[in-house]
């Protein structure tokens, strides 16, 4: 039996990476069902208590299903679908056993060889906000500055070489560079400091957006490999895409293995390679596992469209 779909709850512990995921799949399934959402955010800071209060909190209408990505959410997610009788989907391998949730996504790097059950689904990477609709590519280049996490260092010269190497080999496209909030400071002074032919903007002055909206229209995209969330932004948006090295702290690590696959199937390309091979990308292709996951959540989870 088929069920309408009207409210759609995002529950989001606040790392800009994880309501990423949870948003995007929200906002697909809203395109096909013309269901609202609504995002409860929750501090880290805040105890187990404190987030599931913020997770029942309910209006006049209640969700029918409740999304989110991360361990402080896992919890809250639980008893927010047992309270409202919602159907629940978390996005990366849960604290909790699976059967808690009606749906597991899972990314391919992070799942067991042959893992598959009803209540999994397995995509290639990381979940985004990027729509199904891509409009014409602009002569634009768009460089995403990122910085040191758990799996990956930092070379500040060597990203500088690489960055200067692309931007005036291609100097026929418009290039915009931004950073993020893990990019150590001084660096974008580091980087304007060679005169390079590029418009830079702080991640202090981008609204949030930028990122996606930039990335609709680039025709090319580059990205430090620490990234890996905005490599699959990059390329979702059908942007060619370049990979900027960065010193592997933990080579085995989830997010260097999902760029690992991203390149092997050939999405994108490392700085090397392209080096090598006539400083050329590998065309875009499509990409779209939000949407893909998008109509699987429908199909299983038995949704449709509210009248």
């Amino acid at each position: 039996m088929s069920h309408p779909l009207q409210l759609i709850r995002v529950i989001s512990e606040g790392r800009p990476g994880h309501e990423n995921q949870s948003a995007g799949l929200a906002f697909a399934l809203a395109r096909r069902t013309g269901a609202w959402v609504e995002v409860v955010r929750i501090p880290p800071t805040w105890n187990l208590l404190t987030r599931c209060r913020a997770a029942l909190s309910s209006g006049p209408t209640r969700p029918q299903l409740v999304i989110g990505a991360g361990h402080k959410v896992h919890l809250p997610l639980w008893f927010a679908a047992r309270k409202f009788h919602a159907r629940s989907v978390v996005i990366m391998e849960p604290t909790w056993p699976k059967r808690w949730f009606d749906l597991c996504i899972l990314p391919r790097h992070d799942t067991a060889p042959g893992q598959s059950s009803a209540r999994i689904i397995v995509t290639l990477g990381a979940l985004n906000r990027i729509p199904e609709d891509i409009p014409a590519k602009q002569p634009q280049g768009l460089m995403l500055i990122g910085g040191p996490s758990r799996a990956c260092g930092w070379d500040a010269p060597g990203l500088i070489a690489a960055i200067t190497t692309v931007i005036r080999t291609r100097s026929e496209l418009a290039w915009t560079i931004t950073d993020s909030r893990r990019t150590p400071a001084g660096f974008l002074e580091q980087l304007g400091a060679v005169g390079l032919s590029a418009t830079v903007v702080p991640h202090q002055q981008t609204p949030a957006g930028w990122v996606p909206a930039h990335l609709l229209t680039a025709a090319e995209a580059w990205v430090t490999a620490d990234s890996v969330s905005m490599i699959f932004e990059a390329v979702t948006a059908r942007a060619r895409t370049g990979v900027i090295p960065v010193p592997a702290i933990r080579p085995g690590a989830s997010p260097v293995r999902a760029i690992q696959t991203l390149i092997r199937e050939g999405y994108a390309t490392t700085f090397d390679h392209w080096q090598r091979n006539g400083r050329q990308l590998v065309s875009a292709k499509p990409l779209q596992e939000t949407g893909r996951c998008a109509e699987l959540v429908l199909e299983r989870l038995s949704f449709h469209a509210a009248a």
